[in-house]
């Protein structure tokens, strides 16, 4: 141990030496701050005396320590003597380590952020036909820890859509406050905690094993038929049951409507009295289960559908429940989600139920990770809240794939799917019934992420 404080202290030495050298350079360059870099030479130039100081008894304690003790009657006769003070020695080889540590790290808030690019072909029958090479998503993130309670998350994201047009969206933006293990606290805009894959994996594509998510899971712009996003507050935790843990979500934000065929989270201002309300409780158990993560959810909100003329042209009372799972150990990978609609048209009254759900499987064999997965929704054609999106069909998807890490932060994957939709009717925009045909079609996919 005491090698270990020795070798810590002359490492820290080197720091300092290192740091001068760093901090004196820019006084070529800017004569104006001569002064504040000779302080800051004064002031390192004493601390690497005390380190030295340290060093060298640091040294004598381990000499005193290698050397044999001293019999009965000579440690009477030595009582007297002071025994060194390791303690206090270590106590201010840290504190001195600590201030280093945060003088050099106070550079500024650091910006962190994902991209991606790729390549996409589908049979004809795609309903959005990919025909060549695309600009994925550039996701920056920011993370501002304020103190140890105070803490923010933003994430914008730059992208195209199917037009070609490009948009910015500020995709999350929580200001939170931590009380305790037990208890956080969220304002803002952030992912709906439903299940896991909306928990676990975000706008960055490098994140997930996948190129594309489940699709009745994508986000609200990609067609997704479940609000992936909510603005709000949110209250998140954990407890510890023995061993396992105990984890909760539970959530208000502003109830989300259906514009243009595609649900808008009205993250500026809620065009209603609505709102969303959910939960979210999840159990990792520890021991031979480690790695495995279960739990319910549950969400509702009445949700509106507008014309372009923003007239109410239905309204539904939604209502989801479901389970997931997750297990991720073992170099496996394995979520499975599933949620059951109970949803109501409110000027009738009429109840319709629906379902959703997948199953994503992956194996880790060193870099390469080969995946399958299974989505199936079965959606009541006269429910208004689905038939009222683009995407609020019936559908069967079966995907393999295979994910190479080039590294730490960067990945080629390649993914081929098959999708059979049924046929139904649908509403436009107007709320005149549209006929969807249906049909199979296939996609083969290829993607280049990276994280910085």
């Amino acid at each position: 141990m005491l090698k270990s404080y020795l070798l810590l202290a002359r490492r820290l030495g080197s720091c300092v030496v290192i740091g001068t050298c760093i901090s004196a350079a820019p006084a070529a360059f800017a004569d104006d701050q001569a002064e504040r870099i000779k302080s800051l030479e004064d002031r390192l130039e004493r601390s690497l005396k005390m380190i030295e100081k340290l060093s060298a008894r640091l040294a004598e304690v381990e000499r005193n320590a290698k050397t044999p003790q001293p019999k009965p009657d000579e440690a009477s006769a030595n009582r007297h003597e002071p025994a060194p003070d390791v303690a206090r020695l270590q106590d201010s080889v840290n504190q001195m380590s600590d201030s280093l540590g945060k003088r050099s790290s106070d550079t500024g808030l650091p910006v962190h952020g994902f991209a991606d690019v790729g390549a996409a072909w589908s049979s004809g029958a795609d309903p959005a036909p990919l025909r060549g090479f695309s600009v994925g998503t550039l996701d920056l993130y920011l993370t501002p820890q304020v103190s140890d309670r105070v803490k923010a998350l933003a994430e914008i994201a730059f992208e195209f859509d199917q037009r070609s047009e490009g948009s910015v969206d500020m995709e999350r933006l929580q200001l939170g406050y931590t009380a305790n293990d037990q208890v956080t606290l969220w304002a803002g805009r952030f992912h709906t905690p439903f299940g896991l894959w909306n928990t676990s994996f975000h706008h960055g594509a490098n994140l997930q094993t996948s190129i594309f998510r489940p699709r009745f899971v994508e986000f609200e712009d990609k067609g997704g038929i479940i609000p992936a996003h909510s603005v709000g507050v949110w209250a998140s935790g954990r407890a510890r049951l023995g061993v396992s843990r105990l984890t909760y979500d539970v959530y208000l934000s502003n109830g989300p409507s259906i514009r243009a065929r595609r649900l808008d989270p009205n993250p500026f201002t809620d065009d209603t009295s609505n709102k969303l309300v959910g939960f979210n409780v999840g159990y990792q158990p520890a021991g031979v289960a480690g790695g495995l993560t279960m739990g319910v959810h549950g969400f509702g909100a009445t949700v509106d559908t507008f014309t372009p003329a923003a007239t109410v042209l239905n309204s539904t009372r939604l209502r989801a429940a479901g389970v997931y799972f997750g297990y991720d150990a073992d170099e496996w990978e394995t979520i499975g989600e599933y949620y059951a609609f109970r949803n109501v048209d409110v000027p009738t009254a009429t109840g319709h139920s629906s379902n959703a759900g997948f199953l994503h499987v992956g194996r880790a064999y060193g870099a390469l990770t080969p995946y399958v997965r299974y989505e199936r929704t079965s959606l009541n054609p006269a429910d208004n809240y689905f038939r009222s999106q683009a995407q609020g069909r019936t559908y069967l998807r079966n995907v393999v794939g295979a994910r190479y890490a080039l590294d730490l932060r960067s990945s080629l994957k390649f993914e081929l799917s098959r999708t059979r939709e049924a046929a139904q009717l649908q509403l436009d925009e107007t709320g005149a019934l549209v006929p969807f045909s249906g049909g199979t079609y296939r996609r083969a996919a290829f993607q280049y992420s990276l994280a910085f």
